[in-house]
């Protein structure tokens, strides 16, 4: 009996180590299955072609709304420091570039985007693209259809040069933001809203001019899908009217001694919010 029950102890011994085998090999086959066999990521310099626009809009058809879930923003709004920053200019400066940079990571953008979509998921299985090539791919259609939106005398590598050189001068100032006066803070302000100028700039002068045109002949589709963002004008917003358009005031071609002319349609109004420490008029 003794014999017998070893034996049959070697046979289930077996029946276990043969079924722990073929559950391991199914799975395996499952997750080999399951898995992309291309996962490079499109980069912004690089062109987006036919095929790989057809297949990005199959994948945005199968959402509910047939257009891309709330996708995180890379466009930085101009920096607001507050009055009583006490950091140095130049610090500053230096801590807003660096945000500016982690909002393009894909990284940053997969863990905000798509979170419990299972719609998105299924959809990106179904069409074997990975969540992080949707993003890649959704960031050069969408600078590509944002330097659609430019005009044609914002030039941006002339937006860079002269922004680097504003910004390369903030970053020598050692003073606190806080011991400024109220003129230099709004002086520093505008002049620290080259930064963003320069960062949006840096990315859309990388779209390849293959891309804008790709997007351009699909204008009537992509602009029904991607994010808003990416529909409107990327510099609009961080414009400084002064220095675009200048004084709103006209002189007489006649004699230029004649009094100005002040044009209410044309005027530039202030938005900053009054200094509640302004001292009272005596």
């Amino acid at each position: 009996m003794t014999n017998m029950n070893r034996i049959l102890l070697r046979i289930i011994d077996s029946m276990i180590l043969c079924s722990l085998c073929f559950i391991t090999s199914f799975f395996n086959v499952g997750c080999s299955n399951s898995s992309l066999d291309y996962t490079e990521l499109k980069q912004l310099n690089e062109k987006v072609t036919e095929s790989e626009l057809k297949k990005y809009l199959k994948v945005v058809k199968l959402l509910p709304q047939k257009k891309v879930p709330p996708f995180p923003s890379v466009y930085a709004p101009a920096p607001n420091w507050s009055h009583i920053r006490s950091l140095p200019i130049e610090d500053l400066v230096n801590s807003e570039q660096n945000n500016l940079s982690q909002l393009w990571e894909i990284e940053r953008i997969s863990d905000h985007f798509g979170i419990r979509n299972r719609t998105l998921k299924k959809a990106l299985h179904r069409r074997e693209m990975s969540k992080d090539q949707f993003i890649s791919i959704t960031l050069a259609l969408g600078l590509a259809a944002s330097r659609h939106q430019l005009r044609e005398d914002q030039n941006l590598e002339a937006i860079i040069q002269k922004g680097n050189k504003i910004i390369h001068q903030l970053q020598l100032d050692k003073r606190p933001f806080s011991s400024l006066s109220l003129e230099e803070r709004h002086r520093t302000l505008n002049e620290a809203m080259w930064i963003a100028r320069v960062n949006r700039a840096e990315h859309l002068i990388q779209i390849p001019p293959e891309n804008v045109n790709l997007v351009r002949a699909h204008w009537d589709q992509l602009k029904e899908v991607l994010p808003p963002e990416f529909l409107k004008n990327p510099l609009e917003n961080l414009s400084d009217p002064l220095e675009e358009h200048g004084i709103p005031f006209t002189i007489d071609e006649k004699d230029s001694n004649d009094p100005l002319e002040w044009i209410s349609t044309e005027a530039i109004i202030g938005t900053d919010p009054p200094d509640p420490k302004l001292d009272k008029i005596k």
